[in-house]
């Protein structure tokens, strides 16, 4: 079944909602402002809270909850909304399994919205994984495609982590094909072959991947497309497996390069193979701008990883 990323985010929280009546969700919808009224909390609205706008509050809630029984999900809607409440994250979320010797957890999702809506300014466009990326205890999930959003959001609603599910408003009309089952995520996933190199990516960026290998296609350059969606705990070997038979990797990530989590994996890749041939694109180190035609000078493109991706073979 072909369906875009907002059907397939909508129909797995749906499907969510029916499957675990202890669900409860702080704070709204996953689509809106930016997508179109899901239509879930006209449904469900008995199990959708809005409360006052305090995300230390709501977050501290929701952890509270969840340790106590409850699944939370909490829609965040600009990422950087959750540095208000960062402590409940990534102190007591991540921290409770281990604080009480594995007799308390907090299976707590927060789902948020980062990188550029193209307009937002330097306040709205964080690429926020980076930072979640690096707190032990936390799983950070970040799909790019309506196959891999239905996993993440099974994943996080049904499994015993906290978790924070990195979404991106340009994705919803994206179109792809979705499983009867939600497809796992926790590994790579090669979406697409071709001998001479491979692009590495996820989220936003990922789509602009396979757009660059469309083109580079049809100049005879065949470039695979592998989705990381788990950014942590990333796995390691099942990404040294996946990328064994390239000589050339380009690893693609709206973050900034520094602590980024695609140069995580070119290091790890690295580390276990130094003869290989690697590219890192990333956002440039400088603050999301309004201007849309300036915005494409800092974040990658297409283009730009297709001439990165010539640069690495001698094209």
């Amino acid at each position: 079944m072909i369906v875009t990323y907002h059907e397939a985010r909508t129909r797995a929280l749906e499907r969510a909602l029916a499957e675990d009546p202890t669900l409860l969700i702080l704070g709204g919808s996953l689509s809106l402002p930016f997508n179109p009224d899901d239509g879930l909390a006209a449904r469900h609205a008995e199990r959708i809270l809005l409360p006052p706008i305090s995300e230390f509050a709501t977050a501290a809630a929701a952890v509270g909850a969840s340790i106590a029984g409850l699944r939370t999900l909490v829609p965040v809607s600009t990422s950087s909304f959750l540095f208000y409440g960062f402590a409940p994250v990534v102190n007591e979320a991540a921290n409770v399994r281990y604080l009480s010797g594995g007799a308390a957890s907090a299976p707590v999702t927060f789902h948020m919205m980062c990188g550029s809506r193209r307009g937002g300014g330097a306040q709205h466009e964080h690429t926020s994984q980076a930072m979640f990326q690096n707190v032990p205890g936390l799983r950070v999930i970040a799909p790019g495609t309506p196959a891999s959003v239905d996993g993440a959001l099974h994943q996080a609603l049904t499994g015993e982590d906290p978790t924070v599910l990195i979404d991106h408003i340009l994705l919803a009309p994206y179109e792809g094909e979705l499983g009867e089952k939600p497809s796992d995520v926790s590994a790579p996933v090669l979406l697409r072959e071709g001998p001479d190199a491979m692009l590495v990516s996820y989220s936003l960026m990922l789509q602009r991947c396979l757009e660059a290998a469309r083109t580079l296609a049809g100049e005879g350059i065949e470039a695979a497309v592998l989705e990381v969606a788990t950014l942590a705990p990333l796995a390691v070997d099942e990404l040294l497996d996946a990328t064994a038979r390239h000589e050339r990797l380009v690893f693609v990530d709206e973050s900034r390069a520094a602590g980024s989590p695609a140069s995580h994996m070119l290091a790890r890749v690295v580390q276990a193979r130094p003869g290989t041939h690697t590219r890192l694109v990333c956002s440039l180190d400088a603050p999301a701008p309004f201007a849309t035609h300036l915005l494409d000078e800092l974040v990658p493109t297409a283009e730009r990883i297709g001439a990165e991706t010539r640069a690495l073979i001698g094209a």
